[in-house]
């Protein structure tokens, strides 16, 4: 049955592709969002989507079958209080994409880390391998038309899980991909129990789960698991474009739903090796005076980690430092001591200041400065501190701009007004 939908939030990497997927499928489509920002606006808008960019309630009437709403949209927002007078039906888009879902055989990619990396590989070699899966990914790719969605003729769905507010629960999974398993988001989480607790809750379900074999946190969550188990042991050699060990690990357990799919093993592995990362991820931006900048998406102690051990082996002549905006009071607190580990791997690091999300007044308190203080770490707060920072690279040095919130468009800003060459 073809509907008429109403995706309140449509800019959102999310609700973007599933409004794309809906379109794909037949239904008629239509949407809003507070802007027109988003990178996949223009692709919604090529496509005819008809779209709003002020959410009122004059963009609902009663010719609508269903409303989808985004995370960030609220029960007060006026256009689901206007559906609700009109009684037209609501859904959030985690509750919407578990429907479709049970109409799939589903493939979900899980994880705390590197979830986006592994469904992008996964894309990439299914797409070399001319097998016609639906993907849902939460980041423009180039190969997929620079947008987060691809419909396919196969009743096989690719897509992210995920965790937080245990959101992956509406999911019906055939296979899971658990990336890792490592305590995060602890707004939603408070202790490391509830975190595993919701993981093994997601994977019940699930025919197989794909996992590392070295993976402390996959084996906790796996120990009562009743269905197929895949470990990887990591040793076989793979060839790649993109870097870090952390890279390898993701392409191994995606070359294991190749394997799962019946689908020919060196075709989809040469789809790996062409697969050269997503936007955020290890994404090259410019140049700062002959420094090499860098902009990636890692947020998490571990993430930062591997992603600096990369970047150091790589280029091994060279200094490799960081601007890493924090994100989340919460997360900076809990993992504090962890970051400041972490990024003393780089030669050079600083902060940015907090990107506050999903924070209470109580997590607010944390002051960044205070704990920075005797640490030799700088906390950098304007373009000037930025330029005083980059001062201390030469030619051929690289820096990365890391983080979750906003320091992705500080980095691009920055190269717009700063860079000649």
């Amino acid at each position: 049955m073809f509907m008429k939908i109403h995706f309140s939030g449509i800019g959102g990497i999310g609700l973007s592709a599933l409004a794309q997927m809906c379109f794909a499928k037949g239904h008629q489509i239509q949407g809003s969002d507070t802007s027109d920002t988003s990178v996949i606006w223009p692709i919604l808008k090529q496509k005819g989507v008809t779209l709003f960019t002020r959410q009122t309630s004059e963009n609902i009437d009663d010719s609508l079958d269903l409303l989808v709403y985004s995370e960030a949209v609220l029960a007060t927002n006026p256009e689901r209080v206007k559906a609700e007078s009109l009684n037209i039906p609501q859904k959030s888009y985690f509750e919407f994409l578990g429907e479709i879902s049970q109409t799939y055989r589903t493939i979900a990619i899980a994880g705390t880390h590197g979830k986006t990396s592994t469904t992008g590989l996964i894309a990439r070699a299914l797409q070399e391998c001319k097998f016609d899966a639906n993907i849902i990914v939460g980041t423009a790719l180039e190969f997929l038309g620079n947008t987060n969605f691809s419909a396919g003729k196969e009743k096989v769905l690719v897509v992210e899980a995920c965790e937080y507010r245990e959101n992956f629960r509406f999911l019906s999974p055939e296979i899971v991909v658990l990336t890792s398993v490592e305590w995060d988001h602890v707004d939603a989480f408070p202790t490391e129990e509830l975190y595993f607790k919701a993981f093994e809750k997601f994977v019940s379900g699930a025919q197989l789960v794909i996992a590392h074999s070295d993976d402390a946190g996959a084996k906790k969550v796996l120990q009562n698991f009743k269905g197929k188990i895949h470990w990887i042991d990591n040793t076989q050699v793979i060839d790649l474009s993109i870097l870090g060990e952390f890279s390898k690990r993701n392409a191994r357990q995606a070359l294991a739903v190749g394997t799962y799919l019946g689908l020919d093993k060196n075709i989809f592995a040469k789809g790996l090796q062409k697969y050269v990362g997503a936007s955020r991820r290890q994404e090259f931006l410019g140049f700062y005076k002959g420094i090499k900048i860098y902009d990636d998406y890692a947020h998490h102690p571990s993430e930062i980690k591997a992603l600096l051990k990369a970047f150091k082996s790589h280029f091994s002549q060279n200094k490799v430092g960081i601007i890493f905006e924090p994100h989340q009071f919460s997360r900076t607190k809990q993992f504090f001591s962890e970051f400041l580990e972490v990024l003393s791997l780089a030669d050079k690091s600083a902060f940015y200041p907090i990107y506050a999300a999903r924070d209470s007044e109580q997590d607010k308190q944390f002051s960044l400065t205070e704990h920075l203080k005797n640490t030799g770490i700088e906390l950098l707060q304007s373009e000037a501190e930025i330029q005083q920072f980059l001062a201390q690279f030469k030619t051929d040095d690289v820096v990365l701009f890391c983080g979750a919130g906003n320091i992705s468009q500080v980095a691009h800003n920055f190269l717009q007004k700063f860079a000649k060459n």
